[in-house]
Formats: structure tokens, C-alpha cells, sequence
């Protein structure tokens, strides 16, 4: 079996739903061999990095019309995107379905968002439910927790808050951060858990540390408060300055605040690892 090593761009397109759902996103599966299936593929790969978005489409599509999920899945984003070709939401649902007739689940979770944001006419709620039941048993977290914020709003279904947050945890502890800012917030706030600071501050801090940005404003928060988190005013202004550095206004204000409390080591100290801080 070859080894498939996986890139992806991310969409700028977003299904908004009445809850946060993941955006659509274009994932390939690149090989290292040197067959002349993956050497095409690599070059319609190779062109859209380049954004030559017509010259991916002319490369992938006779892939996808052999059969090649990959391309049949990459062309339902360029089609949905309106990259290189006419924005047409039909015909990317129905490469995305033949792509996920062959077992590929980023298709069909896509295919699942494109049902729950009606974009072929009407809004199909059980329908994407059904999908995305299929990628969450196989594992993929993005579909755990679409599934799971379904299932807790009642989307599709009657409201059920367990078998949700079920969902939105398999997905947290595979390192998914909107998940996991979700799970803060339901211990936060007593939703479907039993209240509690400590396992809230617990997963904002795993949001926060991959990059999560309301996550991030939480633990800034936590740490100068000392809710559900030790206070710590140093390691506050580190993450309020990774907010407030994205955008965060009351973030900048908790600078300011810890910087009129702070030695000057402390605080130089915080401003080296906020600019060192990468997502994990």
C-alpha cells in the first residue's frame, strides 16, 4: 500500500448554519511514487498553489472522470469556490458524492455541509446528518463535531444534548480546537456537565495552545483572575498579547493593565514568548 502524505488549502468559503460549522476545505493526498496518475495529480496540485486555478481544473478533471477521488473531490472545491471555472454548487455535490462513494470523507463531510446550508435549494438536515454520522464513526473530527453542535441545537432531530456533547468530545480529544472551546464553554457554563473552572480553563488552554482565538482571550482572563487556572499575571499578558496582536480589544486593555503591575522582566519576558508562540 502506498504511503499518502496529506496538504491542505483552506476555502475561504463557510456554511453558516445557526451553529459554527467548519468551512469547506480543499485536501489533497499527495503520493511519493512516481506513477503517472500521482505525477499528474501532483502538477494539478502544483498549479493551484501557483493559482493557476484553470490549469488544476484541466489536469484534474480527466482524473476525476477515470475515477480518481482525490480529483473528483478537488474539483467539487474549485466548483464550489468559483476557482478557475464558473461557481456551479450542483456539480460540486455530485463529485463530492462520487468521491464519497469510494470511502473519501472529506467529500462527504462536505457534501454533508453543502445539505445543511441548502445549497442545492432547500435545507436537508437528516440527510446531512446521515453523512456525517458515517464520517464521525470513521474517526474524523471535523465531522465529530459538526455532528455533535447538531445534535446539541437540535438540528435535524430532536435536541439531544449527550449524545452532542459525545460527539464534540471525540472530537476534542483528537486536538480539533473548535471543539475543544466548545467543551470549555459547556463546563463553563453547565451545559449537558457538571459545572466546573477547572475543566473549562482546562480545555480553553487546549483551544488557546492551537491557536483558538476566543480560547485564547479566555485563558489571558483566567490567568490574571485565578478562575479555574492558578493566577499568573505573566502568563496572562503572554496570551492577553496573542489576542490582543489578533485583534482582541479587551484584550489590549488587560495589556495595559498588567503592564502597570509587572516588572520590567516579567514583562519583556511575556513579550519574547507571545512572539515566539506558534499553534500547535
Amino acid at each position: 500500500m502506498m504511503h499518502h502524505a496529506k496538504q491542505a488549502i483552506t476555502g475561504k468559503s463557510r456554511l453558516v448554519l445557526g451553529v459554527s460549522i467548519v468551512a469547506a476545505s480543499l485536501w489533497l493526498s499527495l503520493s511519493g511514487c512516481d506513477s503517472s496518475e500521482d505525477a499528474t495529480f501532483s502538477r494539478g496540485y502544483a498549479a493551484y498553489r501557483q493559482g493557476d486555478f484553470g490549469a488544476a481544473l484541466t489536469i484534474w478533471k480527466p482524473l476525476a472522470e477515470a475515477g480518481d477521488a482525490r480529483a473528483q473531490y478537488n474539483l467539487g472545491v474549485l466548483y464550489n469556490e468559483g476557482r478557475g471555472v464558473a461557481r456551479n454548487i450542483p456539480l460540486a455535490m455530485q463529485l463530492w458524492r462520487k468521491a464519497a462513494d469510494q470511502g473519501h470523507m472529506r467529500a462527504r463531510h462536505n457534501l454533508a455541509l453543502a445539505l445543511i446550508a441548502g445549497e442545492s435549494g432547500e435545507q436537508d438536515y437528516p440527510a446531512a446528518i446521515n453523512e456525517l454520522k458515517i464520517t464521525a464513526a470513521a474517526g474524523f473530527a471535523n465531522s465529530q463535531y459538526s455532528l455533535g453542535k447538531m445534535l446539541v441545537e437540535g438540528l435535524g432531530g430532536a435536541r439531544d444534548e449527550a449524545a452532542g456533547l459525545n460527539y464534540i468530545t471525540m472530537a476534542a480529544r483528537q486536538g480539533f480546537a473548535k471543539a475543544q472551546y466548545s467543551l470549555g464553554k459547556a463546563y463553563r457554563d453547565g451545559a449537558g456537565v457538571e459545572k466546573s473552572e477547572e475543566m473549562a480553563a482546562a480545555w480553553f488552554m487546549k483551544a488557546a495552545e492551537r491557536g483558538h482565538l476566543r480560547a485564547q482571550r479566555q485563558v489571558a482572563f483566567r490567568l490574571n483572575q485565578g478562575k479555574g487556572l492558578p493566577r499568573d499575571d505573566a502568563a496572562a499578558l503572554k496570551w492577553a498579547l496573542i489576542a490582543a496582536n489578533r485583534g482582541v480589544g479587551d484584550a489590549a486593555k488587560l495589556v495595559a493593565q498588567l503592564n502597570q503591575r509587572l516588572t520590567v522582566e516579567q514583562i519583556t519576558m511575556a513579550e519574547q514568548e507571545a512572539a515566539a508562540f506558534r499553534p500547535e
